[in-house]
C-alpha cells in the first residue's frame, strides 16, 4: 500500500489537534522521552515534545534541522510500509522508535519516541557532527554529555509504550472514523428516503431509486429487478444507463441465477468480473455492455423479498463496507417506497372500484319498482335490503295487458358485480318475453334459455314469477327453483312450488305453470332465502318455521307494514350478528 497517497486522510479529520498534542504531552512526561506524531509522508502534526537539548542544538543549524527532518520522515514511512513498530538510528546516532497508527486499514501516520543513544557518543563523534554541520564543538559536547543511554530493559519499554499510544491513538481515530462514516450514510439514506417519499407514482419510484443509488456509489449504472413469485422470473421493473439491447438479452430466473439467488437469501454478493464468473447467466452482453464489477442485494420489505437491486462499474472495482452498507440501506428505503406506492395505487383502485360499485348500486336501486302497484283488489307491500352495494336480489311489478300485474321475484348466485350484471340481464329477459308470450311456463322457458347462452356453468338465478288478474281472483304461476311462494289463508299456509329447476343451467329444461283460484282475505308472500338462511351468532338459521309463524303474527297489518315486519323479525333473531344475503319481501293482500 502507498501511504504517501493523496486519498490518505489526515489524523486531524477524526481527531482535533488539541487532543493529539494534549495525549502526546501527557505520553512524554509519563515516559520522560521525546515523542512526536507524525502524518502518513512524515510531516508533524504536532511539535515535539520534551526534546533534549542535544538535539535542539542540532535544530538550531538549518542543514541539521534538515537531517533531522529527513530522519523522522524516514522512520515514519518505515513504521508504515511495515505496519508495525521498528528501531532507527538517526544521522546524529540517537535511537529513534516509531509506532504506525492504523485506521480502516489505511496507515494514517506515526508516533515517533526516542532521540537518545545507545551508548555514549564518543567525543570523535560529537566532533563529527560538529564539523559536518558547522556547529560549536564545545557546545555540543556539554549536550551531548546529558544525553540518558537507551537501556535494554528501557528500549523495549520504549517500544511497547510507543506501541500502547499508537494503539489507543488508532482506536480514537477508527471511532471517530465510523462516526464519519455513520454520519454520510444516514445523511444519504436520510437524502434518498425523502426523495422516494415524494414520488407517488410506482414506476417514477422504481426509476428514481435506480438513479439515486447510481449518483450515491458512483457506479456506472443500476438495475432494479421485481421478482414474479408465480413465475420465479426477476422482470426488469427499473434501469439507468444500460443500453436496449443489454436489456433486451432474454429472461432471468432466480432457479437459474444463482448470483440473484444468493442476494434474494439476504447477501449481499460482489462479482469482481461479470464477463469471466461462472454464476453470470449472460457473460457475453455484459462485456459487450462494458461492465464488470457489481454488487447485488435484496429488495426487501419487513423480511419479505421483492426483488433484486443491481450496480455495475465499468472496470474491475473493489467496493469498501461503507459502500455495501449504503447499497444495503437504499435498497431498504426503495423497497419500503415500492411497497408504499403499490399500497397507494391499490388504495386508489379499490377506492375507484367502490365508487364504481356504489354508483352501480345506485343504478340498481333505480332499477327496482319505484313503488307498489296500485289496484282496488290487491294491496301490495314490498321490502329490499341488500347485504352489499350490489345485490343479487330482485324484484318487480310487470304491468300486463287487461289491467293483469306480473310479479317476479328472483335471487341471483354469487355477489357484486356479476350478480348485479346477472340480475339485470334476467330481468330485461323476463320483461322482453312477458310483451311476446302469454303462457307462464313458455316465458320462462324462454329466459332459461337465453341464460344459458350468456352465463358460465357456475352461474344461475332463482326465480319465482306469477300474474294476478285484474280483479284477484285468480294467480297463475311457475317456480324455477326459488323459494316457494306462500299463501296464506283462513290461518292455514300452503307452499306454492308448480315450475322447475333453477335458470341458466340447463338450456333444454321444461317448465309447469300452477293456476290457483282467489278470494278475498288470501294472502301472498314472496320471500328470497336472505330471509330463512339468516344467522344468529349461536349460527342459528333463521328457517321456514319461524317465517311461517311470523306470516301468520302479522297477517292482520296493511301489506306494506306487514312486509317490514316479516324483515324486522328476522332482524331480531340475528341481533347483531352479520349477514351475507340480500333479503326480499314481497306481500300481496287480496281484498
Amino acid at each position: 500500500m502507498s501511504v504517501a497517497a493523496d486519498s490518505v486522510p489526515a489524523l486531524t479529520e477524526f481527531v482535533e489537534e488539541s487532543a493529539l498534542r494534549e495525549m502526546q504531552n501527557a505520553f512524554a512526561a509519563l515516559t520522560g522521552v521525546a515523542t512526536s506524531i507524525r502524518d502518513a509522508r512524515g510531516a508533524p502534526v504536532t511539535e515535539t515534545h520534551h526534546e533534549n537539548d542535544f538535539c535542539r542544538r542540532l535544530l538550531d543549524h538549518p542543514a541539521s534541522a534538515e537531517a533531522c527532518r529527513e530522519s523522522h520522515v524516514a522512520a515514519t514511512l518505515a513504521a508504515c510500509t511495515l505496519g508495525e513498530p521498528c528501531q532507527r538510528e538517526c544521522h546524529a546516532g540517537l535511537t529513534q522508535f516509531a509506532a504506525p497508527i492504523t485506521v480502516g486499514g489505511q496507515r494514517l501516520g506515526a508516533i515517533i519516541v526516542g532521540d537518545r543513544p545507545r551508548r555514549p557518543l564518543s567525543d570523535e563523534q560529537v566532533r563529527e557532527i560538529a564539523e559536518r554541520f558547522d556547529l560549536d564543538y564545545d557546545t555540543l559536547r556539554r549536550a551531548a554529555w546529558g544525553l540518558r543511554n537507551w537501556s535494554d530493559r528501557e528500549m523495549t519499554a520504549a517500544t511497547r509504550f510507543a506501541q500502547l499510544f499508537a494503539t489507543t491513538l488508532a482506536r480514537l481515530c477508527y471511532q471517530g472514523w465510523e462516526l464519519q462514516q455513520r454520519v454520510r450514510e444516514l445523511s444519504t439514506v436520510y437524502h434518498v428516503s425523502t426523495l422516494l417519499a415524494g414520488e407517488r407514482d410506482l414506476q417514477s419510484v422504481l426509476n428514481l431509486a435506480a438513479k439515486l443509488v447510481t449518483d450515491v456509489l458512483n457506479v456506472k449504472a443500476a438495475g432494479i429487478r421485481l421478482l414474479n413469485e408465480e413465475t420465479d422470473e426477476l422482470k426488469i421493473a427499473a434501469v439507468h444507463n444500460l443500453s436496449a439491447d443489454y436489456l433486451n438479452k432474454g429472461p432471468l430466473h432466480v432457479s437459474a441465477s444463482p448470483i440473484d439467488a444468493e442476494a434474494l437469501s439476504g447477501k449481499v454478493v460482489y462479482v469482481e468480473d461479470m464477463p469471466n464468473d461462472p454464476r453470470t447467466v449472460y457473460k457475453e452482453e455484459a462485456a459487450h455492455e462494458g461492465i464488470h464489477s457489481a454488487l447485488v442485494t435484496s429488495l426487501t420489505y419487513r423480511g419479505h423479498s421483492i426483488g433484486v437491486m443491481r450496480v455495475y462499474a465499468e472496470g474491475k472495482r473493489t467496493f469498501s463496507a461503507l459502500e455495501v452498507s449504503l447499497l444495503r440501506a437504499v435498497a431498504a428505503q426503495a423497497a419500503a417506497a415500492i411497497i408504499h406506492a403499490r399500497m397507494r395505487r391499490e388504495a386508489e383502485e379499490a377506492a375507484e372500484l367502490e365508487r364504481q360499485v356504489r354508483l352501480a348500486g345506485e343504478v340498481q336501486m333505480r332499477m327496482l319498482p319505484a313503488s307498489a302497484p296500485r289496484s282496488p283488489n290487491i294491496e301490495f307491500g314490498c321490502v329490499y335490503q341488500p347485504s352489499s352495494d350490489l345485490g343479487g336480489d330482485f324484484y318487480d311489478f310487470i304491468e300486463l295487458p287487461e289491467q293483469h300485474v306480473g310479479i317476479v321475484i328472483a335471487d341471483v348466485v354469487g355477489k357484486g358485480v356479476p350478480a348485479s350484471l346477472l340480475m339485470a340481464a334476467a330481468k330485461a329477459s323476463l320483461r322482453a318475453h312477458t310483451k311476446s308470450i302469454y303462457d307462464i311456463d313458455r316465458i320462462i322457458s324462454e329466459v332459461n334459455r337465453q341464460l344459458c347462452r350468456d352465463t358460465r356453468p357456475e352461474e344461475f338465478v332463482t326465480a319465482f314469477y306469477g300474474v294476478l288478474d285484474s280483479n284477484g281472483r285468480r294467480f297463475t304461476f311457475c317456480n324455477a327453483g326459488h323459494e316457494p311462494a306462500i299463501l296464506l289463508r283462513d290461518g292455514a299456509l300452503r307452499e306454492l312450488d308448480v315450475g322447475g329447476t333453477v335458470l341458466g343451467i340447463q338450456p333444454g329444461a321444461t317448465y309447469e305453470r300452477g293456476v290457483l283460484d282467489l278470494r278475498g282475505g288470501d294472502i301472498l308472500v314472496f320471500v328470497t332465502d336472505g330471509l330463512l338462511e339468516a344467522m344468529d351468532y349461536n349460527e342459528r338459521s333463521y328457517g321456514r318455521q319461524r317465517l311461517h309463524e311470523s306470516i301468520r303474527r302479522h297477517a292482520a297489518l296493511p301489506a306494506a307494514q306487514m312486509a317490514n315486519q316479516l324483515v324486522w323479525d328476522v332482524r331480531r333473531f340475528a341481533g347483531l350478528a352479520p349477514q351475507t344475503d340480500d333479503m326480499t319481501v314481497v306481500v300481496a293482500k287480496v281484498r
